[in-house]
């Protein structure tokens, strides 16, 4: 629903003088011999971005030239960004009244209305503020894939959903389809405001040719693939995933893994990456150990394995491997039940056709078992799956439209009851924070499924998790164009050093770092 405030100066503001109310920054001067416009003072507006709210302005205009003679146009623009009538380059509307949908980063701007007679050229200026904040910083981001086959972000609150952020903020969406979305926190950056060293949490978006970071507080970009590294233009490298890590902040590419301080305990940089210290040819699924203080599991797909990245990200030691093979990684995640924390790879033999699930022991980073999957299980058949964080011991699967729970301590599966959903199952995910440190201010543990129409979609959002289940209805429902490929919720937290370390008391990971 659309949101307006309207601006409509009283009856009474015109009773008093005219002088002290109306602009005078006109284009001629003696306005008794040429005409007069005038135009009543507009006063400050603050408006939330991207939330379906209008800039809805009726100005008080005195003139004596006829109605026909006159032309509008509203303008927006930053002050301290543009020239001398730089503004003009940003016409938004050429109507009397303003109704303009605000999508927005924050920050201030200004909006001048300009009047003008056609007869002889006289025109009339007067300028307003426009306060703009946004709600993209505690939001869940929805990657999907476009139907031209591009990415795309939505948002989805409590208000509602934000659709086609990327294109209504850089006028079109990211190339490539869509491979992963990765919520990072306290990435060093430069601020595209002040240009100073700072840190930022950012949502970023991996499609198959590219890569794109945006600050989560307004949705301004801070890297892409030609300024994420210092090889600049010259940069080849695939890009498919970034997670916080023990010390680093770990960007995972198709040539290797780099490593760089995330917040500000060790000091603060450019945020840009080197060469990768660690070679190899890595997917996006990559797991913390133990709060990444036993590293991180990652799977190669050159020899077929997985792989734990120390935490200084100088070094990959094999967990299991097996380069003859044709295996390929589906999904990974990782589980805490009390002290037990589990990580585990699925995987696909391309030449067999048989999956296969590896355990990991998170607490010393050692493999505790490789089940090959009974063909007749809902695992070995699903189109997706993904991590159960903590309230039960199995993983979410998706098969047939419907949602199982596979248990891997005895290798039995249960449909999922999903209370107030209608349609067909066609994603899922858990998404999850547990910040130790912060004291829960922002924790949350939500299973979210979701159904395809087409070119449309509904997700449904479940909390109150009992044995991984949802006990009532969803508390949010979200609907969409586009197809749903990967789901992060985004978090005022201020995750550092100390939150991930401190973060090992708590009753589950600290949070997902891929589906």
């Amino acid at each position: 629903m659309k949101k307006h405030i309207i601006n409509i100066a009283l009856a009474t503001a015109l009773a008093v003088s005219l002088a002290s109310c109306y602009s005078d920054d006109s284009s001629l001067g003696d306005m008794s011999k040429v005409g007069a416009i005038e135009i009543a003072e507009m006063p400050t507006q603050s408006l939330i971005s991207y939330s379906g709210n209008h800039l809805t302005v009726t100005p008080e205009i005195k003139t004596s030239f006829a109605e026909n003679d006159l032309e509008y146009a509203w303008y927006l623009y930053e002050e301290r960004k543009d020239e001398e009538n730089g503004f003009r380059t940003n016409c938004i509307s050429r109507e009397r009244n303003l109704d303009y949908e605000v999508n927005l980063g924050s920050g201030t701007y200004t909006v001048a209305l300009e009047v003008k007679a056609r007869s002889n050229g006289f025109t009339k200026l007067a300028k307003m503020t426009l306060n703009v904040k946004t709600e993209f910083a505690d939001a869940f981001y929805i990657l999907k894939e476009t139907a031209d086959g591009a990415s795309e972000l939505d948002i989805a609150t409590s208000g509602g959903v934000s659709e086609n952020l990327i294109t209504k903020m850089y006028g079109k969406p990211v190339s490539g389809k869509p491979v992963n979305l990765a919520m990072l926190y306290a990435q060093q950056c430069i601020d595209p405001d002040t240009e100073e060293m700072t840190t930022a949490n950012t949502i970023n978006v991996f499609t198959e040719t590219s890569y794109e970071s945006y600050r989560t507080e307004d949705m301004k970009k801070v890297f892409d693939k030609t300024t994420i590294s210092y090889a600049g233009e010259e940069n080849t490298s695939n890009y498919r995933n970034i997670s916080n890590g023990y010390f680093y902040a770990l960007l995972v590419a198709d040539n290797g893994i780099a490593g760089k301080h995330y917040g500000e305990d060790f000091g603060l940089s450019t945020g840009k990456y080197g060469l990768p210290t660690v070679e190899g040819n890595y997917s996006k699924h990559m797991q913390m150990m133990s709060q990444g203080s036993r590293g991180m599991a990652v799977w190669d797909n050159d020899n077929h394995g997985i792989y734990a990245i120390d935490y200084n990200c100088l070094y990959a030691d094999e967990i299991t491997a097996d380069p003859a093979s044709d295996e390929e990684c589906l999904a990974s995640g990782i589980n805490k039940m009390g002290s037990t924390e589990t990580v585990w790879f699925l995987t696909e033999d391309k030449t067999r056709g048989t999956r296969h699930l590896y355990l990991i022991n998170g607490s010393n980073g050692k493999l505790i078992e490789k089940k090959t999957l009974d063909p007749q299980l809902h695992i070995s058949k699903a189109e997706h799956a993904a991590a159960c964080g903590g309230s039960a011991a199995y993983i979410y699967v998706v098969d047939g439209g419907k949602l199982y729970g596979y248990g891997w301590e005895n290798g039995t599966e249960a449909e999922i009851t999903l209370p107030g959903m209608s349609g067909d199952v066609t994603f899922v995910t858990n998404q999850w924070l547990c910040d130790f440190e912060s004291g829960g201010v922002y924790d949350f543990d939500n299973l979210i499924v979701g159904s395809q129409q087409g070119d449309s979609y509904t997700l449904f959002f479940y909390d109150s998790l009992v044995g991984g289940m949802p006990t009532g209805a969803p508390y949010m429902t979200a609907k969409g164009t586009g197809k749903v490929k990967s789901i992060r919720r985004s978090t005022p937290s201020k995750i550092s050093f100390w939150s991930i370390n401190f973060s090992a008391y708590g009753t589950m990971p600290i949070f997902p770092t891929s589906d």
